[in-house]
């Protein structure tokens, strides 16, 4: 009996333990099969976030050197005209004359503006009406400068200045050329904003440029261009028809007696674009050492000599619209062919001695005077080139004003002189 109460307690034991040994590896089977649906989900969407996050990656990339190449492109196009660069829609940044970074409202509405030249530049740019008062070199000439006050200007000239009378006007900006002070000027009006651009209109060299800055700042740039196309295509003109021209020399004097042009000069640079040799080139002098002796003219024997003179009633060293009275003009050149011993050089001998009003040669920068001494230096080579239309065109298109002779002298090429 016990043996049998005995097995019957194993069996049911045994029975027991059967019952619940099934159950537990099903249970791992539903739990492995759910880790492993979980971790393929997770792969899944990491693989997932990871291809976008490529995607995205790349396409950032992409951007990122699109607009590198866009930048680098617009970095190379301001180097074909980085003079000029729009900061703001209200503001305009130029490099200057003399190679300063000038920031001032734009367009620019009222301009305080010293030297003739530069304020011929502005009108020839439509821009005249924009200038809100000038020194008294421009103002002195009552008939071409009627539009201004001679009694309320900014100074005698770019040299004299009234800052007091600057300050007042309140200009947008001081204009002045490379001769004058700017310098001071900049340090005295920078507590009044008023910004100091250098425009030296004079500077053959800088034409071009010094046009396409004006045209800007102003916001006139459709007439700026076409001034500047008309002048530069006089000179590449002179150019061409002297090619193969052998060069003569000439001999530029100023409005004083023995004072010249030597490399680095604005006169200098006229007689090259006239496509004649200035007799001092090879002078290692500055500007202010100009100064001459009779002698070394004789040495260097010229075959022209072009002197400039102005009217008696201008102001020393200006030139007014009015031309020099045809006795003075005479009598000048009369006085340099008896000066001692320079009846000798070919130019006297020739009877190639001209003068030029300080007014008439300054015309676009000094392209005027440079096709004058052109068509003296080599009439035969410039037979169907005459200079007075030049002359015209910058007084009844860019100046609207009648022309006028007088202001070159003698033009051997007017049968009616």
């Amino acid at each position: 009996m016990k043996k049998t109460m005995k097995a019957l307690l194993i069996l049911a034991f045994v029975v027991a333990l059967s019952a619940c040994s099934p159950s537990a590896p099903a249970e791992d089977k539903s739990t492995a099969a759910e880790t492993g649906t979980t971790v393929a989900a997770s792969e899944e969407k990491s693989s997932a976030a990871e291809q976008s996050s490529e995607k995205a990656n790349e396409a950032e990339s992409k951007e990122t050197s699109e607009n590198k190449e866009a930048s680098e492109s617009k970095k190379d196009g301001d180097k074909e005209d980085n003079s000029i660069s729009v900061e703001t829609e209200s503001t305009i940044t130029v490099t200057d004359n003399v190679g300063r970074e000038v920031t001032m409202p734009f367009p620019i509405k009222k301009a305080a503006v010293a030297l003739r030249y530069n304020n011929e530049m502005i009108r020839a740019c439509g821009a005249i009406d924009q200038v809100a008062v000038v020194d008294m070199n421009t103002a002195q000439d009552r008939e071409y400068w009627s539009n201004f006050d001679p009694e309320k200007t900014i100074g005698k000239s770019q040299k004299a200045l009234n800052y007091e009378a600057i300050i007042d006007s309140g200009c947008d900006v001081l204009i002045l050329p490379a001769n004058g002070t700017y310098k001071e000027a900049e340090e005295k009006l920078k507590d009044f904003n008023i910004p100091v651009l250098v425009i030296s209109a004079y500077d053959t060299a800088d034409f071009e440029n010094q046009v396409k800055i004006i045209g800007r700042i102003f916001d006139h740039e459709e007439e700026a261009k076409a001034y500047s196309d008309y002048y530069l295509g006089v000179l590449n003109e002179i150019s061409k028809k002297l090619e193969n021209v052998k060069k003569k020399t000439v001999y530029w004097e100023s409005t004083k007696d023995y004072k010249t042009s030597f490399p680095g000069n604005y006169y200098y640079e006229m007689i090259i674009q006239s496509g004649a040799e200035n007799i001092f080139a090879d002078e290692d002098k500055s500007q202010s050492d100009s100064e001459i002796t009779p002698e070394s003219v004789v040495e260097k024997n010229p075959d022209v000599i072009v002197k400039n003179i102005t009217p008696d009633k201008a102001l020393s060293g200006s030139g007014i619209y009015d031309a020099p009275a045809l006795e003075q003009r005479e009598a000048t050149i009369k006085a340099i062919k008896e000066r001692s011993g320079w009846d000798t050089i070919t130019a006297v001998k020739n009877n190639d001695v001209y003068v030029m009003s300080q007014f008439g040669h300054g015309g676009a920068s000094k392209i005027v005077g440079a096709a004058y001494i052109a068509k003296w230096v080599y009439p035969e080579a410039l037979a169907d080139f005459n200079p007075d239309d030049v002359l015209k065109h910058w007084l009844e298109e860019e100046q609207k004003f009648k022309y006028i002779e007088g202001h070159f002298y003698p033009r051997p090429w007017d049968e009616k002189q």
